[in-house]
Order: C-alpha cells, then sequence, then structure tokens
C-alpha cells in the first residue's frame, strides 16, 4: 500500500494513494483516540498495522465517496515524523564519484580534482567492511513542495537523492537474519547538504555538523510504501530535475552494504524505534557534487525515486 499524511480543513489525515490524483483518508482504521504523546497519526498505523491494515485494504477496496479527496484539495507534507534519524553512506559509485570531482574547498568553494591528483579515488577500506552512519536531525524535517531555506553560511547548497527506510518494530541487537520483519516500508529522503562546509568538517574528523545539520534540511515524501511493494531495494531508479531540467538519472543498484546489513548496525546496542528512518545514502548519480553544480537561489529541485512519487522543493533565502 502506498501511504502518506495530508492537511485538509486545518486537520492532519492519514491516508492512502488511489491513484495519480486521489487519496483515501485511513483514519478510521486506527484505534481512537490517539495517544497525547503520539500525535503523529502515521507513527500509530505503522504501531498498529497488524490490526489496521486489513481494515486499509477493505476500505481501499470500496473507497467511500465520503472518504475520498482530490489531490489537489489537500496538502501532502512528510509521510510520517520519524522520533529519530540515522543517514548512511552505501552507495560505492556516490563516493566514487564524489573523490573524483574533488572534496578539497579553496577560497570557500569545493575544486574539481582535488584528489584525482593524489590517486584516492575510492573509500577507505573500513568503509567496504561494515556500514557507517551519522545521526541525522528529525527536527529539520519538511514535506515534500515545501520551500528549503538556504543557509546563510553556505555557498555550495546541494541536493542528495536517497532511499530511506522506515522501522516498523521495535528491537535491539538484530540480526541481518531478521532484519526485513523490523522494515515497515520506504520513502524518498533528499539529504541537502551544505556542501563546502561539510568538507572541512569531514576531515576535522568530527564528523557532519553545520554541513548537514540546518532547517528545512531533510525532505521526506511525498509517499512512504510499505515493504511489499519494494521487493528489491536495490532494483529502483529515479531521476534529478532543477528548474526542470533533467540533470541525471539514479540507481540503487550499486549498494555496498544492503538494507538487513543498515538494520542491524543501527541496532548494535541500541533499541531502534518505530517510525525510525534511516537513509542508505546517495544514490549514485543523486547529487550535485558528483558534477560540481550546485543550487541557487530561486532553483526548483525535482526528485523522483521508485513508486514514491515526486518531491518539489524550490530554495529561498
Amino acid at each position: 500500500m502506498i501511504l502518506g499524511r495530508y492537511i485538509a480543513d486545518g486537520v492532519v489525515h492519514v491516508g492512502a494513494r488511489l491513484d495519480a490524483a486521489h487519496v483515501l483518508e485511513l483514519d478510521g482504521v486506527l484505534d481512537p483516540p490517539l495517544p497525547a504523546a503520539e500525535p503523529d497519526p502515521m507513527t500509530t498505523l505503522i504501531k498498529q498495522w497488524a490490526i489496521a491494515s486489513p481494515r486499509a485494504s477493505a476500505l481501499a477496496a470500496c473507497a467511500p465517496e465520503k472518504l475520498v479527496r482530490p489531490l489537489a484539495d489537500v496538502r501532502l507534507i512528510a509521510p510520517l515524523a520519524p522520533p529519530r534519524m540515522r543517514n548512511f553512506s552505501v552507495y560505492e559509485g556516490h563516493v566514487r564519484g564524489a573523490f573524483e570531482a574533488g572534496v578539497e574547498v579553496r577560497a570557500g568553494k569545493i575544486v574539481a580534482g582535488a584528489l584525482r591528483r593524489t590517486g584516492i579515488l575510492r573509500p577507505p577500506r573500513h568503509w567496504y567492511r561494515r556500514p557507517a552512519y551519522y545521526k541525522g536531525n528529525h527536527l529539520s524535517v519538511i514535506g515534500p513542495y515545501d520551500d528549503v531555506s538556504a543557509p546563510a553560511y553556505t555557498r555550495q547548497l546541494d541536493y542528495e537523492l536517497e532511499l530511506a527506510v522506515v522501522i516498523g518494530a521495535a528491537g535491539r541487537d538484530i540480526e541481518e537474519s531478521d532484519a526485513p520483519g523490523h522494515v515497515f516500508g520506504y520513502t524518498l529522503l533528499d539529504d541537502l547538504s551544505a556542501r563546502d562546509v561539510l568538507v572541512g568538517e569531514l576531515f576535522s574528523g568530527m564528523g557532519p555538523a553545520k554541513g548537514k545539520d540546518f532547517d528545512t534540511g531533510n525532505v521526506l515524501g511525498p509517499w512512504l510504501a510499505t515493504r511489499d511493494e519494494v521487493p528489491d531495494p536495490r532494483a529502483l531508479t529515479g531521476e534529478v530535475r532543477v528548474n526542470s531540467r533533467l540533470r541525471a538519472t539514479c540507481t540503487t543498484s550499486d549498494m555496498r552494504h544492503g538494507v538487513p546489513a543498515m538494520v542491524a548496525e543501527a541496532s548494535r546496542g541500541e533499541s531502534l524505534a518505530v517510525g525510525e528512518v534511516l537513509g542508505t545514502g546517495c544514490c549514485t548519480g543523486g547529487s550535485g557534487l558528483e558534477q560540481l553544480r550546485f543550487l541557487r537561489r530561486g532553483d526548483l529541485v525535482e526528485l523522483t525515486l521508485g513508486p514514491f512519487g515526486t518531491q518539489r522543493n524550490r530554495v529561498v533565502c
């Protein structure tokens, strides 16, 4: 099922995509009332999915007219409000492309070919051994059609087209063989970067800070697909358009570490939460860094991947 959240009449609803133009309200499949500490109906739906799924399927089969709304009449927002985010980097093609483009900053700008001159054109050995991640900022999540506010301190704002995993069952020290049972579904993530700032932070050895951590820095949606809708996370294709012009086509085919490995790594010694989002990292070809083409004020960024729909975000400020 393809799920999402939308605002209608000032209220946040959870729904299922019926077709390209309509959404079906699913609020009624939840056991009311929503807990006061959990105002996000999608998180509640995920927790109740074992009993809510048959109800949702039955509702979709008959699609009562009173519960069907034209998408043109509602505002789609991020498909969920994640309690935590982790951002991996598992696409060898993206990492190699970034290294080949160059990751040296001069006079506040990334310049081309910095690592090519040294012969360093692939990830370090430890990158191949196990998936690595940093903690993302779940408080900076915006919806698929919201404006992106470029922080004043960057001259090279960049997009990153990512497949994101949504956790459906809590757990700790999860084995890879058991990991698929902890995945609820997948969505599209644009993990924006202040690329010129990020490079210096990475070379400092401290990891990402203001290069990733700024308001409106994570775009989710528009749709969340349940696990059965994405039988092979390595078989997705997507594209990037900037100001309606095709900039790149992307693929998830070269994941060095698969989704089970990422779930297992994230859960080592730490409990995963229902609704938590694991970004798998930028898909090969899915960033401006690989072409040294960054965003400017006024640019409209459109990202598409698999069954998750298209994000359309304009850069402001």
